[in-house]
């Protein structure tokens, strides 16, 4: 029955898609890179049946979303690689790659390089796409493709279809594995209502009602909270288009609502946050002096990360500088550090952290001298959920983080144009143009 559905998702979603696409005329590499972008989400949305091994140890799911990678790759033209913009993205894959080799990480080279090419890809085309038909006609398309694991989501929790985690928690992910994971993909969706240029307000509140629900479904506490900055953006916007503080009202009540909410959802989750608050003297200590109890305050996170600050600790100068390598964050402890800043820190040393922050930095600063008011805002909501997100998952492992963050570099790129033409122009009642 649930595969049933699951099948019926992925066709309306395709016909969807499909139907939204005819906006690009013959334009194939926007239509590659927003089908690059599908075909990882309907893989996902087989199940189980796409998590078995079939070859080389790896799943339908891998061996699908790297095929797909290669062909958009070879349809890439060569001068998109040209681009000054890049080079930082460059010098941060070469950075993973020189700890690859130097740790002996060979075998986590090819996940590592596919998620690479990944975001490349994504950043490039996307960005091409937005300068070629606008941000209407993009962001429309992306829409319709997040909609399949959106719509299973709701799909699933309509028909009881939920996961309880090692915590006891509750969460409808449709057919993701993990709750962080479907969770990225709600707060990019979540991201990608904000700046979308609705005709209507009413529209841009149904869109965040239902996005917002799919995050609250999905249960996952620090990304819930990631979805602040937008939610504050959208606000922002509805307010500077309108010249009417009253037309926000609806969402000032969702995010009065939303902090309220959030502490609700799993309430000794937050009574271990103040505990953990209160007791952080007495936690700054070696992995291997934790007591039963303080190895469980949040989910274990807090000794799960000196586990990895200790490994860090007593590395080698060459290892603090470029890190363990790819992939190396499970052989500490058996699971990643679930925060992106240590998982940068131990994988790629000192080198890649700080880079990787100045990467952030720079196009953060960019967007601050260059976008109209109302473009930084929804920029803002987006970096503010990549940072905040961050101290609760690791983005750069997955395809799904990579979605996230390659769509905003690709936006950022596209608002903050040194020249950009009149016809692309955002006009002040918009943040993006259409």
């Amino acid at each position: 029955m649930w595969m049933l559905v699951s099948l019926l998702a992925i066709a309306t979603s395709l016909v969807l898609v499909m139907r939204q696409m005819r906006v690009f005329g013959d334009d194939r590499l926007a239509r590659a890179i927003v089908l690059l972008i599908w075909v990882r989400f309907a893989l996902t949305a087989l199940g189980e049946p796409a998590l078995r091994t079939v070859a080389a140890g790896q799943s339908i799911l891998a061996l699908g979303t790297f095929l797909a990678v290669i062909i958009v790759l070879f349809l890439l033209p060569l001068d998109q690689l040209r681009r000054p913009r890049l080079l930082p993205f460059a010098m941060m894959a070469g950075v993973v790659l020189l700890s690859a080799l130097f740790n002996d990480q060979i075998g986590a080279l090819l996940n590592t390089g596919t998620l690479w090419i990944m975001f490349t890809l994504i950043v490039l085309l996307v960005h091409r796409a937005l300068q070629v038909h606008g941000g209407r006609a993009v962001l429309g398309c992306l829409l319709a493709v997040f909609s399949l694991p959106i719509g299973l989501q709701l799909a699933g929790f309509a028909l009881g279809r939920s996961q309880v985690g090692m915590d006891g928690s509750v969460s409808f992910i449709g057919n993701y594995v993990h709750e962080a994971v479907f969770s990225t993909v709600a707060l990019c969706a979540v991201w990608l209502v904000t700046i979308y240029p609705w005709q209507k307000r009413t529209w841009l509140l149904w869109g965040f009602a239902v996005v917002m629900t799919s995050m609250f479904l999905a249960n996952y506490r620090t990304l819930i909270l990631a979805c602040v900055p937008s939610l504050i953006a959208t606000i922002v916007v509805t307010t500077r288009s309108s010249g009417k503080s009253r037309s926000a009202l609806p969402l000032f009540v969702a995010l009065a609502l939303m902090l309220a909410a959030v502490p609700l959802l799993q309430s000794e989750r937050f009574s271990d946050l103040g505990t953990a608050i209160g007791q952080l003297g007495n936690l700054a200590k070696p992995s291997q002096e934790f007591t039963a109890a303080e190895k469980d305050l949040l989910s274990a996170r807090l000794y799960i990360g000196a586990a990895y600050l200790d490994q860090y600790a007593n590395a080698d100068l060459l290892r603090k500088l470029i890190g363990f390598g790819p992939g190396a964050d499970k052989e500490v402890v058996g699971t990643h550090p679930h925060n992106e800043f240590l998982r940068m820190l131990f994988e790629t040393g000192l080198v890649g952290l700080l880079l990787w922050l100045a990467i952030i930095a720079g196009l953060v600063a960019s967007a601050i001298r260059r976008a109209t008011p109302l473009s930084l805002a929804v920029l803002s909501g987006g970096y503010g959920a990549l940072v905040i997100g961050g101290f609760g998952t690791s983005f750069f492992i997955r395809p799904e983080g990579i979605i996230f963050v390659a769509l905003l570099v690709a936006v950022t790129w596209h608002l903050t144009e040194r020249q950009p033409d009149r016809r692309s122009r955002p006009c002040p009642q918009q943040a993006i143009p259409q």
